[in-house]
């Protein structure tokens, strides 16, 4: 079985034709099978079923996983990864985000 890259994205950056991401940022809410992540730009629903998650409200983390479209059009990442991210710089992280973008958009 061949596991496919994950594009990095920031949430207001996924496209419906993306497979697998990551994104990285701050969990807003947490429920038993599911969280809401927020990166500053927009939020995302994450399905955590079968994942030990032990993240609370407020931690910076990066989530891998397959992304989902609903019939209503709302997005969701299944999860298989969550990484914690508490120790990097989110300001600085989204600075080189934006120039890798638009050194991809000048391609």
């Amino acid at each position: 079985m061949e596991i496919k890259y994950a594009k990095q994205r920031i949430i207001e950056d996924i496209k419906n034709s993306d497979e697998r991401i990551q994104v990285t940022g701050f969990v807003k809410s947490t429920a038993e099978d599911h969280f809401i992540l927020n990166d500053e730009t927009d939020e995302i629903k994450v399905n955590i079923k079968n994942l030990e998650f032990k993240s609370k409200e407020k931690d910076l983390i990066n989530v891998i996983g397959d992304l989902i479209i609903t019939v209503e059009g709302e997005k969701i990442i299944n999860a298989e990864i969550i990484q914690d991210m508490n120790k990097l710089n989110f300001k600085y992280y989204q600075k080189l985000y934006q120039l890798k973008k638009e050194l991809e958009e000048t391609k």
